[in-house]
């Protein structure tokens, strides 16, 4: 049976987790599992290729791991009435997304990289703590460590690091290494975030809330004053890759 399976409803049980065995079903189209007491979600999807539908409402999850969002195929994902305070930036490998629920979870804002999704059509974020009123409080950052500006100098000045700091320090500046997605500079460690709406309507949405990742504090200054964008709509115009810099040299 599970070689033909193509559609699954587990929906109003008591799991907890999503069942293993509904894990590795390589036909399954759609799965549904609404109202169950699910708090983790596994690290691997790879196991359904094929899903195309994944309908995870009401239940009580409150993180999303990095791999989870290992779906081919995927074109509808509604993770509706949860505790979720944080999308991933990873939601990006999404890349056949079409449709996208949210509502009535505790996101301040999603993340930047969702521009990036070219074939989401529809987003559905209503009741979220999205208000612009709290976008100063989500954005008031902790001083960035002493650990993090040093680190950035290092890479920065294009110092040879794996000489100058031990293995151990070397391994970490280069796992916490990314791109500054305000200047496109380096961003090592944290990162200071911004939240900015960046399009005047976007998959839908309007005056969306996107947060962002500063690499320092003369960034984060420079960025923050910068207003909001009014660019052609995420869903049609591909932005991945892209920073909030080349955003407004498309806007002037």
């Amino acid at each position: 049976m599970s070689l033909t399976l193509v559609d699954l409803n587990l929906s109003f049980n008591n799991f907890r987790s999503i069942p293993v065995q509904a894990l590795h079903l390589p036909n399954l189209q759609s799965l549904t599992l609404r109202n169950n007491p699910i708090i983790q979600l596994p690290t691997d999807m790879s196991g359904l290729p094929k899903l195309i539908e994944l309908n995870l409402s009401f239940c009580l999850i409150h993180y999303i791991p990095d791999g989870f969002f290992s779906l081919p195929a995927i074109e509808e994902l509604n993770l509706s009435y949860n505790h979720l305070t944080e999308l991933p930036a990873s939601i990006v490998h999404l890349s056949t997304l079409q449709y996208l629920n949210m509502e009535g979870n505790q996101l301040p804002a999603l993340p930047f990289s969702i521009l990036g999704l070219t074939k989401l059509q529809s987003l559905y974020l209503k009741n979220n703590f999205t208000s612009q009123k709290l976008w100063s409080h989500y954005s008031s950052n902790t001083p960035m460590s002493l650990k993090d500006m040093c680190a950035k100098l290092v890479v920065d000045f294009e110092m040879d690091y794996r000489v100058t700091c031990s293995d151990e320090l070397s391994d970490w500046i280069e796992s916490n290494t990314t791109v500054c997605e305000c200047c496109g500079g380096n961003l090592v460690g944290e990162g200071l975030v911004i939240v900015r709406s960046v399009m005047e309507r976007t998959f839908g949405v309007r005056n969306l809330p996107l947060s962002l990742l500063s690499c320092g504090l003369t960034c984060f200054y420079e960025y923050k004053r910068m207003k909001n964008l009014d660019v052609p709509d995420g869903s049609t115009s591909s932005f991945q890759g892209m920073t909030l810099q080349q955003l407004t040299l498309l806007d002037q």
